[in-house]
């Protein structure tokens, strides 16, 4: 994956979401966002994913420019895979037709053509068996996990994961975690925002510290958790590591 942001900036009202982001990463397999709530991590994987449009700046991913017109908007999202961290699973379907719908509605498959992806991915994911339960009879980590199926099965570029573990307890963030490290594991390119230090330490290649809306430290893991230059990512990372 490729990914470059030239001072990219959206503000809402008074308030600077983003302020002048800058960054450049080439081969880079996982991208991890780290960083206080309201940081700017969202508003910046919502830009990427083509959900808002920013009020300056350019995005390149894997070489092209992102242009923010409504055609190619619906182009660009085709080619993405998303996953929020409220799961925006349809409570009247069942998994496998949450996850059967983006590829009959958007993808042109044929009903049985997606419900076989659909299944593949949930035997994937050991959910096959929860395949016609609807999200009201799932454990969080379930919905979540077939949030990321559902992401997964139109085959996308790069998968955009915000923050997919805040609403989750222990157990079940365990399960998305692990879910997430086979998708690095197999080699799935994505772009991750969490407050799992740990575990962006683990899967990142490079991690990205945002904070007031600005770009503070691009680092690989070793180097952002373990010998930091910038005072605020010190400072930052003794607060959340200190219990």
């Amino acid at each position: 994956m490729k990914l470059k942001l030239s001072n990219v900036a959206r503000a809402f009202g008074r308030h600077k979401a983003l302020d002048g982001v800058s960054l450049e990463v080439r081969d880079c397999r996982a991208l991890v966002f780290i960083g206080p709530s309201g940081g700017g991590k969202s508003t910046l994987l919502r830009i990427l994913a083509g959900l808002e449009k920013p009020d300056s700046g350019e995005v390149e991913i894997n070489g092209k420019p992102l242009v923010f017109e409504e055609a190619q908007l619906l182009k660009h999202r085709r080619n993405l895979g998303v996953v929020f961290q409220g799961f925006n699973l349809f409570p009247h379907l069942s998994a496998v037709e949450n996850v059967v719908l983006p590829l009959t509605a958007v993808h042109g498959h044929t009903h049985a053509q997606a419900r076989e992806v659909a299944m593949e991915l949930l035997r994937r994911f050991q959910l096959d068996a929860h395949a016609d339960k609807k999200p009201a009879a799932l454990s969080g980590g379930q919905k979540q996990r077939i949030a990321i199926a559902r992401a997964l099965a139109v085959q996308p570029q790069v998968l955009l994961l915000d923050e997919p573990t805040s609403a989750l307890d222990p157990a079940m963030t365990a399960e998305v975690l692990e879910t997430i490290e086979l998708l690095r594991d197999q080699g799935r390119d994505f772009i991750l925002a969490t407050h799992e230090m740990g575990f962006a330490r683990k899967v990142a290649d490079q991690v990205a510290f945002i904070a007031e809306g600005r770009l503070v430290e691009l680092a690989e893991p070793g180097t952002l958790f373990g010998a930091s230059s910038a005072p605020a990512t010190r400072r930052f990372l003794e607060r959340v590591l200190r219990w």
